[in-house]
């Protein structure tokens, strides 16, 4: 009865909802009319409790309507999206491979080591073979061979070991002293190797002063007769001082203009011979006005600038070659000592002399000027060292590296004028007197000797660097670019006689004839054998004989003592080994 009721309730509501006819499920959603449950419709007949239909809480989505245009421009933004994480991806990928393949190269001997034992970590003894042979193949390698050479240390001669010029060699440089054939049974005043990492231009004065231009394959002479005892280059001239105390302006690049300064003269004793004159001298007769200055006794140069020292212990500098060397030279790094040639004032015209008149004259305690009596100066790349009578030593340039031994800062970064240079007390100890007695420079270290005197008079020599150290050339045992206080090169057990300073690396040859080398190597312009870089003074082996087969082990165990006529010259990477007359 109940059941009969209830369908004649829902038959009457039927016309009301006629759609309900075509659906079967319980909700029905449609676009912009209210929403309808058949629970709610019936729940008065069959609840006493009110009933509601829980209403959806989403909105109602229409897919907007675009145009073809801005469907294409969504397209293309997320096709761009795409590609910038693609690119992102990529780069990724690359740093990731170079990361790996920086690491493989750095970490090659272990990954060598371990793709030899990968399979067996046990190495057997045919392995084991192999790389001891291998290692004794790469060793002798390195070892220059003298086929051609027909004298041995014996005979007068050159040796040459760095930079090599020729095209036929696989190697980049001698990495042991090889001997030169065209000097054989020859002795030389001076030997001066290139200031180019070419290994080219190399000059020497032979036995009659005359200034000879060589290589490994060839020697000429291209200025005799001037009776020469010393030769430089700077700035692609070659200076050169003669027996009265004249430099020659020479420029050795630029044969016509070198033949524009030259003529045939007849000699007045023998009228049958005729002898060279040179006519480009640097000129002193403005600049030499004391009584009796009138010779130079000593000078050096650097990249751009020289400086000499008269025979009245006065010192002046000068630009070299024709023109600055390049756009950064075209102003004065400070290399001149004269406080108007500073970093703020254009470069100076060539070859003409400036007196410095800082270093030559001081005031006293009184404020009364005194002369001072310069015995030496030494040149780097773009600095000047300075001593004189009294121990005193000076400096001026450039002191990027702390070449100078200032500290670096604004104000001490270039130094136009000579400042002195006396921060050595801290190492000193007990030694009450000191005084320099001897300076040399690379291209940005600076060396000074010491002699010390202690309170029970007792005299030691002691010797220090500073400046540029990043290659080894400060000889202390570090590597380090800027060294700005004087530190002891202490590994030196016997005084120096002799030092000669390359561009990075330096050759010394001490009281006892020993030779010790250190600094940078990578052209083999120590003679040790290697290519290895060295922070510390370190013996080389002895030079080679004809038909010498000796081993490599017992190679390293010789060192290289030099005679007194031996001596040695550097380049900027290259040395030699010569007999001096």
């Amino acid at each position: 009865m109940l059941r009969g009721s209830l369908m004649r309730h829902y038959n009457s509501l039927i016309p009301q909802i006629p759609l309900l006819r075509n659906f079967s499920c319980c909700t029905r959603l449609y676009k912009d009319s209210e929403q309808i449950d058949e629970a709610e419709l019936w729940a008065p007949n069959l609840t006493s409790q009110p009933y509601k239909a829980k209403k959806s809480s989403k909105e109602k989505f229409e897919w907007p309507d675009q145009t073809e245009e801005q469907a294409r421009r969504a397209h293309e933004v997320r096709v761009e999206k795409l590609m910038r994480l693609s690119a992102v991806f990529q780069g990724l990928l690359i740093l990731l491979s170079i990361g790996a393949a920086t690491t493989t190269y750095m970490k090659w001997p272990q990954v060598k080591s371990w793709w030899v034992t990968k399979d067996d970590y046990k190495v057997d003894d045919n392995t084991i073979e192999k790389l001891v042979r291998s290692k004794t193949k790469r060793s002798m390698d390195e070892i220059a061979v003298i086929s051609d050479a027909k004298y041995g240390p014996e005979v007068s001669g050159l040796y040459l070991t760095g930079s090599s010029e020729s095209s036929s060699s696989s190697k980049i440089g001698y990495v042991l002293p090889k001997r030169i054939p065209l000097f054989d049974h020859k002795f030389l005043r001076d030997v001066c190797l290139s200031d180019e990492t070419t290994g080219k231009e190399n000059l020497a004065i032979d036995e009659r002063g005359n200034l000879l231009k060589w290589s490994q394959d060839s020697i000429s002479t291209i200025l005799p007769d001037q009776d020469l005892v010393q030769v430089k280059l700077s700035n692609s001239f070659a200076y050169a001082l003669n027996r009265k105390g004249e430099i020659l302006v020479v420029p050795v690049k630029d044969s016509l203009s070198m033949a524009d300064h030259i003529e045939r003269k007849r000699s007045w004793l023998l009228p049958w011979k005729t002898y060279c004159s040179y006519k480009w001298k640097l000129d002193t007769k403005d600049s030499f006005k004391s009584k009796g200055e009138n010779r130079i006794v000593q000078f050096d140069t650097g990249k751009c600038h020289l400086v000499l020292v008269s025979n009245k212990g006065n010192a002046y500098s000068c630009a070299t070659g024709s023109r600055p060397k390049s756009r950064n030279q075209l102003h004065s790094c400070g290399q001149f000592g004269v406080p108007t040639l500073s970093q703020f004032d254009e470069f100076p015209p060539c070859n003409k002399l400036y007196e410095i008149e800082l270093l030559n004259r001081a005031l006293d305690s009184n404020n009364s000027i005194y002369k001072r009596n310069i015995l030496q100066v030494s040149c780097g790349d773009h600095h000047t060292l300075a001593r004189d009578a009294e121990g005193k030593l000076y400096g001026f340039g450039i002191n990027k590296n702390g070449q100078l031994g200032l500290p670096i800062s604004y104000n001490n970064e270039q130094i136009p004028y000579p400042k002195t240079i006396n921060r050595f007390g801290s190492y000193l100890g007990g030694k009450s007197q000191f005084k320099c007695v001897d300076i040399n420079c690379s291209s940005q270290t600076s060396f000074v000797a010491l002699e010390a005197l202690s309170d029970n008079g007792k005299k030691d020599m002691l010797y220090f660097s500073f400046g540029d150290g990043l290659n080894g050339e400060l000889g202390n045992g570090n590597y380090k670019n800027c060294q700005t206080e004087p530190t002891p090169i202490k590994f030196i057990d016997s005084p120096v006689a002799e030092w000669s300073c390359g561009g990075h690396h330096i050759w010394c040859k001490l009281a006892n004839g020993q030779v010790v080398v250190w600094g940078f190597n990578e052209r083999g312009q120590l003679g040790t054998g290697k290519r290895i870089k060295v922070n510390k003074p370190q013996p080389i082996p002895e030079l080679l004989k004809p038909g010498d087969q000796i081993q490599p082990g017992q190679l390293y165990q010789t060192k290289l003592f030099l005679q007194p006529q031996q001596s040695m010259a550097t380049g900027e990477t290259s040395t030699c080994i010569y007999w001096k007359k």
